[in-house]
C-alpha cells in the first residue's frame, strides 16, 4: 500500500474517531455541507443571477438571489443588495396597481432582511440600519408607494422600528445618524450588481438624510460630498472628485467613480 492510500486511511479513521467522541449537531452538519457544496453551486446561481436580471425574469431572480444568500447567510451585505434590488426595481406587471406591487416588494424586502438578522452576527446593527434606510429610500422613488405607507404613519414609521432596535442593541440614540453614513457602501454593492438607477436613489435619500445629522459643518460637507458622486453618476464628468477620492468613507465607491 502506498503512502497517499495510507493517509487517506488514517484520516478516515480519525474523523469517525471524533464524530464518536463528539457528535456534530444537526447545524453544524448543515453548515458542513454548504460549504463543500458552496464552490460547486455559486458560480452557477451568480450566472443564473444575472441571466435572470438580463431576461427581467423577477421571479427567477429571486429565487437565484435566494440560493445565494442562503448558501452565505452571513454575507449581510449582500442580502442588503438583493433586498434593495428587489424594493427599488419598480416593474409592475401590465395592469398592476403601482402602488400595491411597490408594497408588496417592499414588505418582501424587509421580511427577507429581518430573517438575515439571526445569522448577521456583530454586523446586526448595520444591517438594521441598512433596513431602515430602505423605506424612505423607496418612498422617495416611488409616489405610490409612499402614498400606500401614509395611512401606516408613513415611511417614517417603517423606519423608526428598525432604528429603535438598533439604538437598543447599540445603547446609543447617536445611531440614527450612521445609517447616512453607510450609503456609499450600499451604493457600491448595487453597482456592482448592475443596479445604477438604485444606487443613484440610495445616495439621493442619503442627501436628504444628512440634513438631520446634528453636526451640521459635517452634515453640509456630506452632502457636498454625495452631491459630487451624484452628479459623477450622471455623467457630468468636470466635478473635482478629489475630495470624494481622499475620504475612506466613499472607499467602496471608488472603483465606480473612474
Amino acid at each position: 500500500m502506498t503512502m497517499r492510500p495510507l493517509c487517506g486511511v488514517g484520516a478516515a479513521v480519525c474523523l469517525a474517531l471524533a464524530l464518536r467522541e463528539a457528535p456534530p449537531s444537526l447545524a453544524a452538519l448543515r453548515e458542513l455541507a454548504a460549504a463543500l457544496v458552496r464552490p460547486a453551486v455559486l458560480p452557477f446561481a451568480f450566472a443564473g443571477l444575472d441571466a435572470a436580471q438580463r431576461a427581467g425574469d423577477d421571479a427567477e431572480w429571486f429565487a437565484r438571489a435566494r440560493q445565494i444568500t442562503d448558501l452565505l447567510p452571513g454575507w449581510s451585505d449582500g442580502h442588503a443588495v438583493f433586498a434593495y434590488r428587489l424594493a427599488l426595481d419598480a416593474r409592475p406587471a401590465a395592469g398592476a396597481d403601482p402602488g400595491a406591487d411597490a408594497l408588496r416588494r417592499l414588505q418582501t424586502a424587509l421580511a427577507w432582511l429581518d430573517g438575515a438578522r439571526a445569522t448577521a452576527g456583530p454586523r446586526e446593527v448595520d444591517l438594521l440600519l441598512m433596513t431602515a434606510f430602505l423605506p424612505e429610500v423607496a418612498a422617495l422613488q416611488q409616489p405610490a408607494l409612499a402614498e400606500r405607507l401614509r395611512a401606516g404613519g408613513g415611511a417614517a414609521a417603517l423606519t423608526d422600528r428598525y432604528l429603535a432596535e438598533a439604538e437598543r442593541l447599540r445603547g446609543s440614540a447617536a445611531i440614527r445618524e450612521q445609517r447616512t453614513f453607510l450609503a456609499p457602501k450600499l451604493a457600491a454593492g448595487l453597482l456592482g450588481a448592475g443596479d445604477r438607477a438604485e444606487a443613484r436613489a440610495v445616495l439621493a435619500a442619503a442627501v436628504e438624510r444628512a440634513a438631520s445629522v446634528r453636526d451640521q459643518a459635517l452634515a453640509t460637507e456630506w452632502q457636498q460630498r454625495l452631491a459630487e458622486v451624484l452628479r459623477w453618476l450622471d455623467g457630468d464628468r468636470t466635478v473635482d472628485l478629489t475630495a470624494v477620492h481622499g475620504d475612506p468613507r466613499f472607499a467602496p465607491l471608488l472603483p465606480y467613480l473612474r
